[in-house]
C-alpha cells in the first residue's frame, strides 16, 4: 500500500492541532491575558541568568525547562480545556 506524503503531513497536522488544543495555562488569581507578560518576564530572567553564568552543557531544551519552572513558581498551571474535561454527573 502506497502512502501519500500529503496525507501524512495532513494527519500529523491534525494530531498536533488536537493535542495542542487540549490544555491551556491557568492561574487561580490572574487573568489569562497576563500569561504572555509573565512568560516574557521569565524568558528575560532565564536568558540573563544564562548569559551571566553559562552552563557547560546548555541547549534550548534546558532554557524551556527553566522558563517552565519560572512560570510554575509564578503560580501558572496547565489544565484541560473545557472540550476535553470529563463530564460531571450534573452536566448530563
Amino acid at each position: 500500500m502506497k502512502t501519500s506524503p500529503f496525507l501524512l503531513v495532513v494527519t500529523a497536522g491534525v494530531i498536533l492541532g488536537m493535542t495542542g488544543c487540549t490544555h491551556k495555562p491557568y492561574h487561580p488569581t490572574k487573568p489569562d491575558r497576563l500569561w504572555a507578560s509573565d512568560h516574557a518576564d521569565c524568558e528575560m530572567s532565564v536568558r540573563a541568568e544564562i548569559r551571566d553564568e553559562p552552563p557547560a552543557t546548555y541547549d534550548a531544551y534546558d532554557e524551556m525547562k527553566l522558563i517552565k519552572a519560572c512560570m510554575k513558581a509564578k503560580g501558572w498551571r496547565w489544565e484541560r480545556t473545557s472540550w476535553f474535561k470529563p463530564r460531571k454527573a450534573s452536566d448530563e
